[in-house]
């Protein structure tokens, strides 16, 4: 059974915690940028539809990676906070029935990991699904198209995840298939940090 599921990734920050001139999104990892890894992920999962929301650093980062076949949003308003970024992505993913979020700084998200939580979605239509990795959740997240309206109603730095807390009862989980799957990176010891993990553990 195919369900319309959007994925969106997110990528409008200014990585500002890098503490210098570095996107931290075009930081090579295994060979590609960060950002160009999250899209890959995105591109080759089971979503239907993919969009790639820009915003600080929208030219150098569309210059440097191939967004496949993932649409473009470039959100202005990115000083705002996570949130504008939710919405603008939302924008684009009105007809889905659910839509899938991801940041584009982890790269141990894996396909299955996405492809999971849309499996969970075709079980349970109303659930909101979290991927989980022992007592840590978080995105990538996916929500019901019942959510929207409230995740529209984000503001400032309110992300997907103070959606999902505020409707526990509806939360599911899907365990991710990496232990380091929420491994992200803000600052440059982040970076030194998830380039000593092996991808395999």
């Amino acid at each position: 059974m195919m369900a319309r599921v959007g994925c969106i990734v997110l990528a409008a920050g200014e990585s500002r915690r890098m503490g210098s001139a570095d996107n931290k999104l075009l930081l090579p990892f295994d060979g590609d940028p960060l950002v160009q890894r999250a899209i890959d992920t995105a591109a080759q999962s089971n979503a239907l539809t993919c969009t790639l929301v820009v915003g600080a650093l929208a030219e150098q980062v569309l210059d440097t990676v191939d967004v496949r076949r993932c649409a473009v949003v470039e959100n202005t308003h990115w000083r705002e906070g996570i949130a504008s970024s939710i919405r603008a992505g939302l924008a684009q993913h009105r007809g889905d029935e659910a839509c899938l979020f991801m940041v584009a700084d982890q790269p141990f998200i894996e396909i299955d990991d996405l492809n999971g939580l849309i499996a969970h979605h075709l079980a349970e239509r109303d659930a909101i699904v979290a991927l989980r990795s022992g007592e840590v959740w978080g995105t990538p997240m996916l929500f019901p198209q019942t959510a929207f309206p409230g995740l529209e109603r984000l503001r400032g730095d309110e992300g997907a995840k103070r959606y999902a807390r505020a409707h526990e009862s509806q939360l599911r989980f899907v365990r991710a298939r990496s232990t380091h799957a929420f491994a992200d990176v803000d600052t440059k010891s982040d970076y030194d940090a998830i380039r000593q993990i092996d991808p395999r553990t």
